[in-house]
């Protein structure tokens, strides 16, 4: 798809999701909670879309969504949707499932590639290419927004059990630069209507990585279940 009409595409969802949905600040919950300078790996509970939307739309600085890489391009997102939503999941005929994945795959694909999202390989030897696409990212000073839930289509507040694959970029990004990278959570308040930043969770050391890594992933769910308690309704949050 031509690069103006995606980023055209993408721009005018993110209008509509702002115009339609209701207002989200950016909090944080805590004072200066990175002023590093080093570039940020944002993590978000997936609930069911409803993390990476309200994220992408209401996020005051740009982001590089993690996404699966059938999203990433019209002919394997038209089969994501086709093969598996809208037939086995949803129960749409065959015929109708067509017609309807058709637009949705080419205005889906669109949005990914307007936004530069970076394609996952899950389960594939093109991994790789996620990783590097993101140290470039990285490297340059830009974000990612990573929503590593196992059970995406979980729509309540709690993050549960996360993939923690993606905490592999703090090996490479060390080995690159010298500097850890900062793991933040971002938990989406609806009694708040705010994304709260929560801590930065680092690395400490470089060495036993595989210790580390265990770490690194058990503070970073200490952390959504503080910011789940401090800001959370207790229902749908």
């Amino acid at each position: 798809m031509n690069d103006k009409i995606s980023k055209n595409i993408y721009k005018f969802s993110r209008f509509c999701i702002r115009c339609f949905s209701s207002r989200y600040r950016v909090c944080l919950s805590e004072k200066n909670i990175n002023d590093t300078g080093i570039p940020v790996v944002y993590v978000v509970h997936h609930q069911n879309l409803r993390g990476p939307i309200l994220s992408i739309a209401w996020l005051n600085i740009p982001v590089h969504l993690w996404v699966l890489s059938v999203f990433s391009d019209q002919r394997t997102c038209f089969r994501q949707f086709y093969d598996y939503t809208f037939t086995q999941r949803r129960g749409i005929p065959k015929g109708l499932a067509a017609v309807i994945a058709y637009p949705v795959s080419v205005w889906v694909s669109g949005i990914m590639q307007g936004m530069n999202a970076i394609p996952v390989f899950r389960g594939s030897r093109a991994i790789a290419k996620t990783f590097n696409q993101s140290l470039k990212a990285l490297i340059n000073g830009e974000n990612l927004l990573i929503c590593p839930d196992i059970d995406y289509t979980d729509p309540g507040p709690h993050m549960g059990e996360m993939y923690d694959g993606f905490l592999d970029l703090e090996r490479y990004y060390i080995k690159r630069t010298g500097h850890h990278l900062a793991f933040i959570p971002l938990y989406i308040s609806k009694r708040e209507h705010c994304i709260y930043e929560g801590k930065a969770v680092y690395f400490h050391t470089v060495g036993d990585f595989k210790n580390e890594k265990k770490n690194v992933y058990d503070r970073l769910m200490q952390e959504f279940s503080r910011l789940e308690n401090r800001y959370g309704s207790g229902l749908m949050s």
